[in-house]
């Protein structure tokens, strides 16, 4: 790679890059820096970085340097950067010290969203371990951690617990289905909450309301159940009692914004926990309970059909569902949901549904964002293999090109030939020179162009030369061109660029007619609406608003044969063009609108 290609790298990176002296200041930094930090260049390169790093942080960031400058790199430091507003920031650093010239390259990555979460975590698995009966276990099972009421209400102490499955307060009260049953709900990924009846090490019973949760990491892999219990032995069988286990597992439900519901299949009557109601953002009023439509609305419209249909099928089949839909809340915000539903029967029907919703919508957005990035770094990945094609086929085309582009022309020079011949040795050579900008403009698309000038031209020629060179294939496919060009209109462009596009636009249309009886191409220029507009439409069966959204995107195809490259090049050579190129959505056949500026407009900004 070429020292331009790093450049572009380091100024492109959405992460700080930056070059710093052991002295303590920056001496190079890219333009996210100020995106990340609020201040611009000239302030972070004028001042030592210490003075922007938090009192708290200074002391170990200069042991950190030190390390560094004894040969040892730096990866994952974390420490709290000043933003101009005032607030701090969370910077994760990866960093080497060049041996040399003793100048440190580092990476820095805004990591403050990802400490807050791993704090506000912290802190609610603290008030867990404090206030109820704690225990986790491994994806098998095996405990691997409880907290002290759990050694206090069972007797055991730590070490005779971890290891060990929770077997080892089994009561003998429920059957073994019971914990098939558990086992089987946690495994699939769902929230078990319950009764259960254990026994302590001195043989007493006690009573625990638990609900075990499923841990899922960034692959929806289980690594971990969390069990949370309330001690309910005084309680058992009171009512009074039972409101306040249910205020209690409200509020874990609210912790783990996991809510419960149960239908009444007869009346339509929604019962929902108090989390339910804050995650639809509902207000729970006494003595009303929703009904099952006014539930159904609370997703988005996509989403409704789909819950319908389970619900419906769970009723009428008893078929258990659970999916994830985006829900509507009542104040108007879409979150992601996770809900489940099972029947309930008495005498062998359907009385009533039950089931858990949970708000994922901070793991669903990290997952789609984890799929977004990963497309990304596919498609550069991609972007990068084209540019070294891209230079190879340059090398390799351009060589035998200059031989048959020197030998056309050797034969028009010295030789008299007949005029036929000397038109074809003209194709031939105008050919030659449109092939090689072809790969110039390939190349340039993979950011490893050479410039080209810019001129002023008439459109119409530029247009008709195009097609003369696409009329073979057009005679073969039985196409018929149908053209009503302006002849006065001049643009600023690179013509052999602009005769690419038309090429491009052209051979798709042909493409798009396929095996259509109607076999036409209407190529119209005109000025309209203060700027030069080129419609290349045709009697295709056109593009489905579903495939229109990303056609000019690199890689993308809906042709069986095609690169995804050509309508992305187009784009690209527009742009440079200060032109735009959009699909009308209006025409009923594909129509694609080319709008260029007038060439005083051009002129000024060249």
């Amino acid at each position: 790679m070429t020292k331009d290609d790093y450049k572009t790298f380091f100024d492109m990176s959405l992460d700080i890059c930056c070059i710093a002296s052991q002295e303590g200041y920056f001496e190079s930094l890219n333009d996210s820096v100020t995106a990340i930090l609020g201040y611009s260049k000239d302030t972070l390169l004028s001042r030592p970085f210490y003075e922007f790093i938090h009192p708290e942080d200074v002391e170990k960031t200069v042991a950190e340097m030190e390390q560094l400058g004894q040969g040892q790199p730096t990866l994952h430091f974390e420490n709290r950067y000043r933003h101009s507003n005032g607030s701090y920031l969370t910077i994760s650093w990866s960093a080497r010290q060049e041996a040399s010239s003793g100048r440190i390259y580092a990476i820095g990555r805004d990591v403050t969203e990802q400490a807050n979460t791993s704090n506000r975590l912290a802190q609610i698995e603290k008030g867990l371990k404090k206030e109820t009966i704690f225990a986790q276990t491994d994806s098998g099972g095996f405990i691997t951690d409880v907290n002290d009421k759990f050694c206090d209400i069972s007797g055991y102490s730590p070490e005779e617990l971890i290891g060990r499955t929770h077997r080892v307060i089994n009561s003998g009260h429920h059957p073994k289905s019971f914990f098939r049953e558990i086992w089987k709900t946690i495994s699939s990924g769902q929230i078990w909450s319950g009764v259960i009846k254990n026994r302590k090490k001195n043989g007493d019973y006690y009573y625990v309301q638990t609900i075990i949760i499923p841990i899922h990491d960034h692959e929806n892999r289980i690594i971990n159940y969390l069990s949370i219990r309330q001690d309910i032995t005084e309680s058992i069988g009171t009512e009074a009692e039972k409101e306040r286990i249910l205020n209690i597992l409200n509020e874990t439900g609210k912790i783990a914004k996991v809510g419960g519901w149960e239908l009444n299949v007869a009346t339509e009557e929604l019962t929902w926990t108090d989390e339910t109601f804050r995650i639809f953002e509902l207000e729970k009023k006494t003595g009303q309970k929703p009904r099952l439509p006014e539930g159904l609305k609370l997703y988005t419209p996509e989403c409704q059909p789909i819950i319908e249909q389970a619900v419906s099928r769970a009723i009428e089949y008893g078929e258990p569902y659970s999916l994830e839909l985006e829900a509507q809340t009542a104040k108007g915000n879409v979150l992601w949901v996770y809900t489940n539903g099972k029947p309930n029967y008495h005498n062998g029907k359907v009385i009533t549904l039950s089931g858990t919703i949970q708000d994922i919508h901070a793991r669903k957005m990290a997952e789609i964002k984890y799929e977004r990035e990963r497309r990304n770094n596919i498609r550069n990945a991609k972007l990068a293999s084209l540019g070294e094609l891209a230079a190879s086929m340059a090398h390799e085309i351009n060589n035998p090109l200059g031989i048959i582009a020197g030998n056309a022309e050797l034969l028009k020079l010295r030789h008299e030939l007949p005029a036929p011949v000397n038109d074809k040795i003209d194709i031939i050579m105008k050919s030659c020179d449109r092939i090689s900008h072809i790969v110039k403009g390939l190349r340039r698309f993979s950011r490893t162009s050479e410039n080209l000038e810019f001129s002023q031209c008439r459109l119409a020629p530029v247009i008709l030369e195009a097609l003369s060179l696409v009329s073979p294939r057009l005679k073969s496919e039985r196409v018929s061109v149908t053209t009503e060009l302006d002849d006065t209109l001049e643009v600023v462009c690179r013509e052999i660029e602009i005769e690419q596009v038309i090429l491009n636009l052209v051979n798709n249309a042909i493409d798009a007619i396929g095996d259509s009886q109607d076999r036409r191409i209407w190529v119209q220029l005109q000025r309209q609406n203060g700027s030069i507009e080129l419609r290349v439409q045709d009697s295709g069966k056109g593009i489905t608003p579903e495939d229109s959204d990303d056609i000019f995107m690199p890689f993308v195809t809906h042709k069986p044969q095609g690169t995804g490259l050509g309508l992305a090049i187009v784009d690209g050579i527009l742009k440079d063009h200060n032109a735009t190129i959009t699909l009308d959505e209006n025409a009923a056949r594909t129509c694609f609108i080319i709008r260029f500026p007038d060439p005083p407009e051009r002129a000024d900004e060249l």
